[in-house]
């Protein structure tokens, strides 16, 4: 999946939502969100795992809203320069470890 800002050359920040391990394209120097919703007791744990320095964890914070079936956690990452990097969220219960795949162009 390739993300790019509405209307803007370069954007310089993107929301990425999933629930399963994905891939996606991003420009440098872009700050992204990755949105994941846990299923029951449990969160993604923090910070990630990431393979490469190319791309760099910010934080995590708890979604504005909330959904009977458990926390969404929002976790920003910097695009700092070209590359890939594999991003590993852990789960601290039953929920499946994703593992998202992020380019940067």
């Amino acid at each position: 999946m390739t993300v790019a800002g509405c209307g803007a050359a370069t954007p310089t920040s993107v929301i990425l939502t999933g629930s399963g391990s994905r891939s996606y394209s991003v420009d440098t120097g872009t700050d992204f969100t990755i949105t994941l919703q846990t299923i029951g007791p449990g969160a993604y744990e923090s910070p990630p795992a990431v393979s490469s320095s190319i791309v760099r964890f910010l934080d995590v914070s708890q979604a504005a809203f909330a959904v009977p079936a458990g926390p969404t956690q929002l976790f920003r990452f910097h695009a700092v320069s070209s590359g890939q990097a594999i991003i590993v969220f852990s789960h601290s219960g039953d929920n499946a470890v994703v593992t998202d795949t992020i380019v940067v162009r």
